[in-house]
């Protein structure tokens, strides 16, 4: 042995004892000297675990095999104070049945998730991290883990979401509008592009007339009438409704305008496919309002179409109208169908009561003659002022002798004109021109104008007062 290994083990003798005599004595003060120590630490970690329990907002929380919470940190959780949970079982507090329970913990959770009771009435959203407590044999005694109340931010994230989806559906349901021409094609792309945002199976648009909500557009799968009066008498009253109705889910919303109600939109889908959450009744509420934006519009436009159509002072057809109007239902006829017949009806002796009365008096003459072809009219006649004292009735399923007959209670009914009449001598009355169609003859608007036109100048120069049929077409142009 060297001489410095000699040192070294001398060095070691005295450390341990020579020949193990000094050796009890001196382990004993070895083993309390690290359970001392080992003590320190463990005190030490229990107080830094206490006070990072105590200062984390998160809830910590330890189960055992019973699912019974044994260990609560000391804030709780959602107004839950710690004896509110201590020996609970944590499913009491779950807003709704989970297949797989978190605060149970079978196995590592990371990015859980479970919807829990408030203390005051509500749900919260907490997202858990958790691992499973097995005791020596392998065996599940409990789990613990950390909650986080994610509310706020899964609001925020539904918000986000909904503003995007929204923002989608608008960008459609605008440009949907602005591409169609025809004010009922507008209204049909606005609910399609509604229901195919929500996932809806149909919908439909209704516009207020008068006290009624009228169907204005559909789209998708037909529901049953009833369902749509239910709707219906629900929106009368609420401005957004949601209600089961049979095999149907179905929401709806009033259509506002400047505070005005202009229609509503109503939605369903069948009750398997589930209802509609409170993210589709938000984005429905928002849509309703660019809808009744819509419906609006469309209404000027038809309001302002209606007027370009329109005699201002009778409310009749105007002429521009009268003659598209006609050229459609000669086409219709032309492919086969009943005879109908024109009537071209002339005041007699209507300047004598501008000459004598005034304008006034001529536009009250007018007025009169018009309630007396509205009061002799049936649904599907078309009636209107062509201009000045000359007025059109149209009128079909009537055959020459038909028409004559009518054209004569015509006259009879024109009798309390004379009352008007400018001059006793020259009373106001009417002469009427006869027009018949019998299909499939064929000719165009102003022809079929022009004969009737013909037909009542003959009736004047018969005397006035009277009735006269035109001849048929010769040589009568195609439509």
């Amino acid at each position: 042995m060297v001489p410095g290994e000699r040192v070294m083990a001398g060095r070691i003798d005295k450390l341990i004892g020579a020949g193990g005599a000094k050796a009890p004595a001196l382990a004993p003060a070895h083993d309390a000297a690290l359970e001392h120590h080992l003590r320190e630490a463990l005190i030490e970690s229990r107080q830094r675990y206490k006070d990072l329990v105590e200062i984390s907002s998160d809830f910590a929380w330890e189960t055992d095999e019973t699912g019974r919470f044994t260990f609560v940190s000391p804030k709780g959780v959602l107004g839950w104070s710690p004896e509110d949970l201590l020996g609970r079982a944590a499913v009491e507090f779950l807003a709704e049945p989970v297949e797989s329970n978190a605060f149970a913990a079978p196995g590592p959770i990371a990015d859980g998730a479970v919807w829990f009771r408030r203390a005051r009435g509500g749900i919260a959203c907490l997202g858990i991290v958790a691992m499973p407590l097995k005791d020596e044999a392998g065996r599940l005694r409990g789990a613990r883990g950390i909650g986080r109340d994610l509310t706020a931010a899964r609001e925020r994230e539904e918000a986000l979401a909904r503003a995007q989806q929204r923002d989608r559906l608008f960008t459609h349901l605008v440009r949907a509008i602005r591409d169609e021409i025809e004010p009922e094609a507008a209204l049909a792309a606005a609910v399609k592009a509604a229901a195919r945002a929500l996932d809806a199976t149909g919908g439909v648009v209704l516009r207020r007339v008068g006290e009624e909500l009228r169907m204005a557009a559909s789209c998708g799968e037909e529901a049953p009438p009833a369902l749509l009066d239910q709707a219906r008498v629900a929106l009368a009253s609420s401005e957004a409704v949601t209600f089961i109705g049979g095999a149907w889910h179905v929401i709806g919303h009033g259509a506002r305008y400047r505070k005005a109600v202009e229609g509503a939109i109503v939605l369903w889908r069948r009750t398997e496919d589930g209802g509609f959450p409170d993210t589709d009744r938000a984005i429905l509420a928002d849509v309703a309002d660019q809808l009744g934006v819509a419906i609006a519009q469309v209404a000027q436009h038809e309001h302002i179409l209606a007027l370009s159509r329109t005699d201002p002072l009778t409310g009749l057809m105007n002429r521009r109208a009268f003659f598209e109007e006609i050229e459609r239902r000669l086409r219709r006829l032309a492919r086969g169908g009943r005879p109908a017949v024109l009537l071209y009806v002339d005041m007699d002796n209507f300047k004598l009561v501008n000459d004598r009365h005034g304008h006034q008096a001529g536009d009250e003459a007018i007025k009169a003659l018009c309630r007396l072809l509205r009061g002799n009219s049936r649904g599907g006649d078309l009636a209107a002022r062509l201009g000045g004292d000359e007025f059109a009735l149209w009128i079909e399923g009537l055959d020459a002798a038909g028409a004559h007959g009518r054209a004569e209670a015509l006259l009879r009914a024109a009798a309390p004109l004379a009352e008007l009449s400018g001059d006793p001598a020259r009373p106001l009355g009417i002469s009427i021109g006869v027009a018949v169609v019998e299909p499939p003859q064929s000719e165009t608007p102003e022809q079929l104008v022009a004969r009737a036109d013909a037909a009542m100048y003959r009736a004047k120069e018969a005397g006035k007062g009277g009735v006269a049929v035109a001849p048929a077409p010769r040589g009568a142009a195609a439509c």
